[in-house]
């Protein structure tokens, strides 16, 4: 008896051994970065992420989350994660310019050329996901991540109301904005979130469009900026993107594939609706605080409006693949404007 009950606490412990083995074999651990402080609005929408992946997956995928600068700087998380430094990110195409010229297409475009509907609906029902599978290919795999709400527009510490205005200031932009930046006369840096501020207290720039009202409020420009010009003629609302090291994505079984991306989904569009929220809010605020808001005439805006497409069609000139997406955007518009107009109401 006692060597039967030997070999059955024997055979109990090789199976518990072997389930234990198989769950740590299917349970992964990821460490990720955004390029964004995940404390402000923008970088929210990472943790939110890895938050929803946890529990969908039931604790068998984990990411480890971490905020810009705390492993690598914040532009770098995109060569990080591509490298294997990180197992994934936030990123923004904006920091990718010059190796990704159409990335910026994914981000945002200028002057109302598309609204956020119009760049949602093409990216997840159109030919969106496709053409930025294609563009960066065996590099790097990407998913939206961070739907924003409409941009505010530009803060500056001279009166602005005009496009002739813009003519001589020192703006901190990003994306194809900076293109319209410079073609209405204004000179253009790209700086961090983090630089932002202190570089309009000392003069260093003029003014700066950074994102929508809460996260303007958060970063503080309503404090060192006494005029707000809108309609965001540099670019109605943004889709950020989660990046993955391709090894690690295709470590992953089929069901945590699925997980990955739809909590991408998820958390893009809750965060979306909660910062829009919080924006009304903020937008009051701003009001509150003194800022003299302005709004560009019909005709300035129609003007930035031709602008915008002269640079999409110049940059088409340089670049195959930016040509390419611009020409699907193009397309989807056309196909796209008749029913949109047709079942919006006239207010």
């Amino acid at each position: 008896m006692k060597k039967k009950a030997l070999l059955v606490a024997i055979a109990v412990v090789m199976v518990l051994t072997m389930a234990m083995s198989a769950v740590a074999a299917d349970s992964y651990k990821w460490i990720g970065q955004s390029c964004f402080p995940v404390k402000l609005p923008v970088g929210a929408y990472f943790p939110m992420w890895a938050e929803k992946v946890e529990a969908m997956s039931g604790g068998r995928l984990v990411i480890e989350v971490h905020g810009s600068g705390e492993i690598v700087p914040g532009p770098a998380v995109f060569d990080s994660v591509r490298d294997g430094v990180l197992d994934c990110g936030q990123n923004t195409p904006a920091w990718q310019k010059g190796q990704y010229p159409a990335g910026d297409l994914f981000y945002t475009l200028p002057a109302g050329v598309t609204e956020t509907n119009d760049l949602l609906v093409w990216m997840y029902g159109g030919e969106g996901q496709a053409l930025a599978d294609e563009m960066y290919g065996d590099a790097i795999k990407v998913f939206p991540l961070g739907l924003t709400p409409p941009e505010s527009g530009i803060w500056t510490t001279k009166p602005v109301k005009t496009l002739d205005d813009i003519k001589g200031l020192k703006v901190r932009s990003a994306g194809l904005s900076m293109e319209l930046w410079q073609k209405l006369g204004a000179s253009v840096v790209l700086l961090p979130g983090g630089e932002v501020v202190p570089s309009l207290r000392r003069g260093v720039i003029d003014g700066a469009e950074f994102a929508f009202p809460s996260m303007d409020v958060g970063l503080g420009l309503h404090e060192v900026c006494d005029y707000l010009m809108g309609p965001p003629i540099h670019m109605g609302s943004n889709i950020f993107q989660l990046v993955i090291n391709p090894a690690k994505w295709e470590a992953l079984p089929d069901d945590l594939k699925a997980i990955v991306k739809n909590a991408a989904i998820a958390a893009s569009f809750e965060g979306y609706s909660q910062f829009y929220v919080d924006s009304s809010t903020a937008f009051d605020q701003i009001k509150e605080a003194g800022v003299e808001i302005n709004k560009l005439s019909k005709e300035d805006q129609m003007k930035a409006l031709k602008l915008s497409y002269e640079i999409l069609d110049e940059k088409s000139e340089e670049d195959p693949m930016f040509k390419k997406v611009w020409e699907s955007q193009k397309q989807f518009l056309e196909s796209y404007v008749d029913f949109y107009n047709f079942t919006k109401f006239d207010k």
